[in-house]
């Protein structure tokens, strides 16, 4: 952490108090006196009173709108401001227009206030977690990994061992009938119910039936998997196999589990011919072991099947400050199958009535109730921790165990290890018990299925009516999830929670709001149903492409929020770096202004040959170079991705994307249009 990053952003909360300024004139002095306090917390302690302090205090300040009470929670900076007034001292001001002094919610508590606090506390709650602030957070980031691989494996060890079913090489459509039978017969779910009072077990068995129905029509809803009927490619991520830019189109490994649902010859290669000589030519071939990234040790047919099942490759991201985001690498075949499953589940979806309560690629719906559900209180927003990693394999079997075949499917490309190298003094090659890891195709559609599922069900057997398709439908305006983020109706809430649990799921309470005016999913808070979601600071600004093309992003957000002071102090940390202004409609990237910007710095010349006015504007561009193939595999990549036949394609290995900064002559007026 250099002074440089203390001053940005110690400037930068300088700034929004001068947005606060403009929007509460009366608190001036309050918040002169504030600026005072954090600068000196800052001197004292550094950057995580920003970063962490403040972030922690604005989740608690999120609890307390939904309690509709301000408690004191002993965190730093949140002291009380004296013995009758529970409410701290640090933003008092803001405080006293959402609280009264003995910290109850106001009935006309100011929104306005509501949206600065949380500006103000939260804002850097997104800083990023990598080597942006000096050399000494590697050592911290080494240990936010070792703590994220040690939960991992926690979690992954408190759930069932999966049956045997997941394990065998080439099950049947009996196999699948023979371990899954309904949700409401499984022993595992009925051993969970035991431990609970009467009550709530007959609430919950009565759950447990209905989810049996819901998942059939769901499942049947989707209708039978075909792989002939979907679209094969590769996902942008890393492969398991090797480190670095490689050619996908190769296989290195194709497990006999693979083969008995996706034969090689038919979905490895663009047509058989291709497949006879790839199985009479010998090729180098990569086996995976444990260095991940060793030079060929052997030389094999590239058609070969192997009983060697694989393994993918936790590799630790950037999420945020305190915390890091494991993704697993997953083999190259697996992820090659696992995308026509992913093609399966959006199309199946899109085209059904599904479709009014999933888009995969579209979080608009959870955010229209989000706002809806803070304005009537009729709907709760629901956030699960780890959800992804709690998948269990009999929780997939019975979801869609009327559609064999899926079933079938998603066993034949789930990787049941995966090789770790970040937790010393641990195992390295973990046999997981979860269903897919992060990183997997196959997570978000049948993670969001599921949830949905689960969903539907709790408000169908809460509110006493029978699973039919026709009182599902009924459910589109009030029920919707996305990911582990879901929506829905608060009366069947306590029911959800509960049902959750018992399917071996952890409700994330300091992430789901249904009492009071509060709510979050997909990216937007919302309190009394106006839109109180706050601008993120990322990272320190540098001369770097990223760095540049991040800041612009971040100005941007900060002006579309009418936090103009903000805006304008990000702006001025690119001193060596001339970035255009342009209004919010054009699509030049800059400074995006709601007047005619001025640009006087920039160098104007008027092009004769195309007769108009351009200006010299710096711009960050994306240039990805490919390494040609001399095989057929070229010919594969073609018919897979399938370009169109009047852009500029080239087959060969993609290689790591490089970001530049260049220099463009544009059309003048395309700045303010």
């Amino acid at each position: 952490m250099s002074k440089r990053h203390v001053s940005e952003l110690s400037e930068l909360y300088a700034a929004l108090l001068r947005d606060a300024t403009y929007a509460f004139p009366c608190l001036k002095d309050e918040f002169e006196r504030d600026l005072t306090r954090l600068v000196s917390a800052v001197e004292q302690r550094g950057l995580p009173v920003l970063l962490v302090d403040l972030p922690a205090a604005g989740k608690h300040l999120d609890r307390c709108l939904d309690s509709g009470e301000y408690r004191l929670s002993g965190l730093p900076l949140t002291g009380r401001y004296s013995n009758r007034v529970v409410i701290p001292k640090l933003f008092r001001g803001l405080y006293l227009l959402i609280f009264d002094s003995t910290g109850l919610l106001k009935k006309d508590a100011n929104i306005e206030a509501i949206f600065f606090l949380r500006q103000l506390l939260l804002v850097g709650k997104k800083a990023s977690s990598d080597g942006s602030f000096g050399a000494r957070t590697s050592d911290r980031v080494k240990l936010l990994d070792q703590f994220e691989v040690r939960e991992f494996i926690d979690v992954d060890r408190s759930l069932p061992i999966p049956e045997k079913f997941w394990s065998t090489t080439g099950p049947t459509i009996s196999d699948v009938s023979a371990n899954y039978s309904g949700w409401s017969t499984s022993t595992i779910y009925q051993e969970r119910l035991l431990v609970l009072d009467p009550a709530k077990r007959r609430i919950l068995s009565s759950f447990l039936k209905c989810l049996d129905k819901v998942s059939g029509i769901v499942s049947t809803t989707l209708g039978p998997f075909m792989a002939s009927d979907w679209d094969f490619r590769h996902g942008p991520g890393a492969i398991a196999e090797v480190t670095g830019p490689t050619n996908k189109y190769l296989w290195r490994q194709w497990s006999e589990n693979l083969e008995c649902v996706f034969p090689i010859a038919d979905y490895g290669f663009h047509n058989w011919s291709s497949w006879a000589d790839a199985a009479t030519v010998k090729t180098p071939v990569l086996r995976q072991c444990d260095d991940l990234g060793s030079s060929p040790e052997s030389y094999e047919s590239q058609s070969s099947i192997s009983d060697d099942v694989g393994y993918s490759r936790l590799v630790a991201v950037p999420k945020s400050h305190t915390r890091r985001r494991l993704i697993a690498a997953e083999p190259c075949a697996n992820q090659w199958c696992q995308q026509s499953l992913w093609h399966y589940f959006k199309s199946r979806t899109s085209r059904t009535w599904l479709g009014s309560f999933i888009v995969f690629d579209d979080q608009t719906r959870n955010q229209e109730l989000c706002l809806r559900g803070s304005k009537d209180g009729s709907l709760a927003t629901v956030d699960l921790s780890a959800a992804s990693d709690r998948v269990t394999c009999h929780a997939v079997g019975q979801m869609f165990r009327v559609n064999p075949k899926l079933v079938l499917a998603l066993q034949s490309t789930r990787t049941r290890f995966v090789h770790q190298k970040i937790l010393e003094r641990s195992e390295t090659l973990i046999e997981l018990r979860k269903f897919s890891t992060m990183g997997s195709a196959c997570t978000f559609p049948v993670e969001s299925l599921m949830f949905l599922t689960i969903a539907l069900s709790a408000v169908l057997t809460a509110r006493n009516r029978p699973a039919t398709v026709a009182n599902i439908k009924q459910l589109a305006d009030e029920v919707t999830v996305f990911g582990d983020d879901i929506v829905i109706p608060t009366d069947a809430r306590e029911l959800l929670f509960e049902a959750l649990e018992v399917l071996h799921f952890k409700v994330n309470v300091n992430k789901s709001f249904w009492t009071g005016r509060f709510r979050e999913s997909c990216g937007v808070d919302a309190f009394a149903g106006v839109d109180v979601t706050p601008a993120f600071w990322r990272s320190p600004s540098s001369n770097t492409p990223d760095s540049i093309a991040s800041t612009v992003a971040v100005r941007n957000n900060f002006y579309t929020k009418f936090l103009l002071q903000a805006a304008q102090c990000i702006a001025t940390t690119m001193r060596r770096v001339s970035i255009p202004y342009t209004t919010m409609g054009s699509g030049v990237t800059g400074f995006k202004s709601r007047v005619k910007p001025d640009n006087p710095n920039l160098k104007v010349r008027y092009n004769p040959e195309l007769q108009r006015m351009e200006s010299l504007i710096t711009v960050v561009e994306t240039k990805v170079s490919k390494t040609p193939v001399g095989d057929d595999s070229a010919c594969f990549q073609y018919f897979t991705e399938r370009p169109d036949p009047f852009s500029k394609w080239s087959s060969g290995v993609a290689q790591r994307p490089v970001l530049n900064i260049r220099h463009r002559w544009v059309e003048s007026d395309a700045l303010v249009n």
